[in-house]
């Protein structure tokens, strides 16, 4: 049998989900932090370029640098902001949105 990849066209299947209201909630608020996870990132990235432009050695640009750095990882920010904590959201699908980031 040969691969997808192999043919000269691939085919495709279309299919159309309808999720139930608790479901819907479970699929928004999963997109919601995936978005603000990537938002995070990049204001966190902002942020450490602008106190890395900073020469002078201050100990709260060092501790502010630091802290950044060791919150740029899912579960770090997820112990941050404690909305991120809930049952409902996927571990999976923030450590996608970092990975997405990074790329």
């Amino acid at each position: 049998m040969k691969k997808i990849c192999d043919l000269a066209y691939y085919y495709g299947l279309k299919m159309r989900i309808y999720p139930s209201t608790q479901q819907k909630q479970i699929i928004k608020v999963n997109s919601d932090i995936s978005r603000t996870v990537y938002n995070k990132m990049v204001a966190i990235d902002k942020e450490l370029y602008r106190l890395k432009q900073v020469k002078l050695p201050l100990d709260t640009v060092v501790d502010r640098i630091s802290e950044l750095e060791s919150r740029k990882n899912a579960r770090n920010m997820a112990n941050h902001y404690q909305y991120m904590q809930d049952k409902r959201v996927d571990s999976d699908m923030m450590a996608n949105a970092i990975k997405n980031y990074k790329n």
